[in-house]
């Protein structure tokens, strides 16, 4: 069985820095990168996993050019499962505690609730406890440890 798992930026970031190897975001991103995990995405979060990526300073530390992250961005396209959530508003029941979320966030737990069975996985401690009750979440060290 595939693990369905929306995967928050700051793993995707910390994976393609970590590199191939055994840190847990290292592990995911891998997996990703393999099939192993199918990605729940959308058009938006994979915008925003290139422009985090691309951020200078961040891309300093990874040492990819723009090119190269493009070509990890779309070895991740192959094995998605594309969702496109319309926008979560203050209100939307699925959203778990919506207060505890950070703009931005919105869209990562309107597209979790798109997908039944999907894992949050996410350093965000903040994001996980606004989920908790209504979705699957888990931190990175969790979800490769196989204990999501």
């Amino acid at each position: 069985m595939t693990l369905l798992a929306v995967i928050d930026t700051n793993v995707v970031v910390s994976g393609v820095l970590a590199g191939a190897g055994p840190s847990p975001n290292g592990r995911i991103l891998d997996a990703m990168v393999a099939g192993r995990l199918r990605l729940v995405l959308s058009e938006v979060l994979l915008a925003e996993y290139r422009r985090v990526l691309l951020r200078p300073a961040i891309a300093r530390r990874h040492g990819l050019t723009e090119v190269e992250v493009d070509q990890l961005l779309e070895s991740l396209v192959v094995h998605a499962l594309f969702r496109e959530p319309p926008a979560l508003v203050e209100g939307d029941p699925p959203a778990g505690d919506i207060d505890l979320l950070v703009p931005g966030d919105e869209h990562v737990v309107s597209l979790l609730g798109k997908v039944p069975g999907a894992v949050l996985v996410t350093g965000d401690r903040r994001l996980r406890e606004a989920v908790a009750s209504r979705y699957s979440e888990a931190t990175p060290a969790e979800f490769a440890a196989g204990r999501a």
